[in-house]
């Protein structure tokens, strides 16, 4: 068993959200720029980039952001040449051709289960990603399809349930990746990350 890597996921909605990376005391900080009514230049992210995970979701994936493929397309591409840590849906990327290595490939199940064809079918074509995410909703049979993906390696997985101690106890039993909030949850089951962390601190002492 070994520890998540804890992610802070913080809403922004202007450039002056982004300063806030120094102040939080967790392993990575998630950006979720599709709260930002206007993106900010990649570069205004570089000084923060061992520290962030840039995210871009559409309404369609789960996120509040609405933006073309071709934008979406072009800003990542701006981040993988600076080097930036990013999440990418892996629909997307059947649709436009982005960088994955070294990054997070997602792919969120809102109304059904994927099969195990599927997961080992993700597992395989990005193989060399940072981590291959998969957020499940909880639907009956959930938990089965959660432990089959914890057998991947370099998975990180989570239930879309209410239970935020059900995500952090799914979480031990191999996720790369915890997801939490700092102000106000931006998915459903979120633990704080400071009661995330003062609780992994005690397991893994």
């Amino acid at each position: 068993m070994f520890k998540p890597i804890v992610v802070a996921s913080l809403p922004v909605r202007s450039r002056e959200d982004i300063k806030r990376v120094d102040e939080i005391e967790s392993d990575l900080v998630e950006l979720r720029l599709d709260y930002a009514k206007d993106l900010p230049e990649p570069e205004e992210i570089l000084s923060y980039k061992n520290k962030v995970l840039v995210t871009l979701r559409d309404r369609g994936e789960g996120g509040v952001g609405d933006f073309s493929d071709d934008k979406k397309k072009a800003f990542l591409s701006k981040l993988a040449d600076l080097g930036i840590l990013y999440d990418v849906e892996a629909s997307f990327l059947m649709r436009r051709e982005v960088e994955f290595r070294e990054k997070v490939v997602s792919a969120h199940y809102f109304d059904r289960l994927p099969t195990r064809e599927e997961i080992d079918a993700l597992f395989r074509t990005y193989s060399q990603a940072f981590t291959v995410k998969i957020a499940v909703s909880d639907l009956p049979g959930y938990r089965e399809v959660l432990a089959y993906v914890s057998t991947k390696q370099n998975a990180t997985f989570m239930p879309m349930s209410q239970d935020p101690l059900e995500r952090l106890a799914l979480s031990l039993l191999g996720s790369k990746l915890l997801y939490t909030y700092i102000d106000s949850p931006t998915a459903r089951g979120q633990l704080n990350y400071l009661e995330a962390k003062r609780i992994l601190d005690c397991i893994f002492k």
